[in-house]
Order: structure tokens, then sequence, then C-alpha cells
């Protein structure tokens, strides 16, 4: 079982290598709860920086989390909800940030432990084995797929999961009015700002690439 210093320096490295620690997430010090994972099809899974087409990923993808079943790593109860977003920092290119971020979906008050997963013997050490489908939530933005110009290289897009504060729901969110920004009407502006407002916790992320040739 890869320890959770591994865990975490592996994930990093692939975000830091493409750009997305720097320029989406922006925490020097993220460190992920699991993995998330997800996939447009059984043929294009989203796995931390892979080429996709823009047509296989204009669907919702399927997301599922995954726990980091370490002893001391974080836990979850029934109680939390998170946030599910997609966004890209490319838009309408690397060099060009007149649209970045562009907003391409968020979903929130997701819950991922029922119950019956809850189920210890009490020993908070106790590692906890979650693996949950992020498809439960509140759709804020729905899903908008890859639709890069032409000749403006590969876009990066970012799927990233957060923990909401305690007791607090998406109806006390800031509401993001347009996907260009993020609704904020300035360049290079997007999911980090809202964050912010909301007081969410980055606690996974995941990416893929679609360039339009």
């Amino acid at each position: 079982m890869m320890h959770a210093f591994d865990f975490t320096k592996t994930t990093n490295e692939a975000l830091l290598k493409h750009g997305i620690l720097e320029d989406v997430i922006q925490e020097a010090d993220f460190k992920p709860w699991g993995v998330l994972a997800g996939e447009f099809s059984s043929d294009s899974p989203i796995a931390m920086g892979n080429t996709l087409s823009a047509k296989d990923a204009q669907s919702r993808p399927t997301v599922q989390f995954n726990l980091n079943p370490e002893e001391g790593a974080p836990r979850v109860s029934d109680k939390d909800l998170f946030t599910l977003v997609i966004t890209d920092p490319d838009a309408p290119s690397r060099s060009d940030h007149k649209w970045s971020e562009f907003c391409h979906y968020i979903e929130a008050d997701i819950k991922i432990l029922d119950q019956t997963a809850t189920a210890t013997s009490g020993k908070v050490s106790e590692p906890q084995f979650v693996c949950s489908k992020l498809n439960s939530g509140t759709e804020l933005v729905s899903y908008h797929g890859p639709a890069p110009p032409k000749g403006t290289g590969k876009h990066r897009y970012v799927l990233l999961l957060y923990k909401q504060p305690a007791g607090v729901v998406s109806s006390k969110f800031t509401e993001v009015k347009d996907r260009p920004n993020w609704g904020y009407g300035t360049p290079a502006t997007g999911v980090k700002k809202w964050a912010s407002e909301n007081n969410l916790k980055p606690i996974a992320a995941n990416f893929f690439l679609v360039e339009n040739k």
C-alpha cells in the first residue's frame, strides 16, 4: 500500500508538471485526501494528464472518489458535503487568458459516505475505506463539454473535489453568473477565487487534455 507521503508526492508531481498547482489550485501545501477517478467511457479514462478527443468528452464523466485508507488520513462522515468542479484555465489558449478560467461544471452538496459505510469498531485510528461515485448532489452549473478553439494547443480540463464547510449547503454559495472567468469578468480568474469566497477546501484533483488541431 502506498504511504500517505508517497501518495501526496506522486499526485502533486503530476499537478506541478502540468502547472495545475500554480494555475488552478494555487495552494503550495495542497495534500490530496484520496484519488479522484473519472471516465467518459471505458476507453476514455481521466488519468492525470492523458489526452482525449473532444467528441469523447461531451457527456458528463462518471466520477468516483477513493479516500486514502491510511492510518492518520483525514476521515469523513455522512454529514460531510463536497463540491465537484471542472474548469479550463486555458481559454482560449495558454497564452491568452481572456476567457480563463472557463467553468465547465459545478455539482455541490455531494455525500460520499452513507450510513452503512460508517460502521467501525469505534477506534478513530482505524483505516476508513471509502469508494463513492459522485453523482448525488445539486447541479449548480450544467456540464459543458470541451470545445477548444482550433490551433490553440492542448487545453487542461481540471476536475477538483472540495470539502464544504460544516453545515453549509450550496444555497449559501456565491452564484457563478457566467462560464468565462467564472463570471468575475477578469482574465485568469476562476475556481480559486470562488472556492475561497465559499471557504471550500480542495481535497482531490485529476485532469485531462484536449486539443483541436
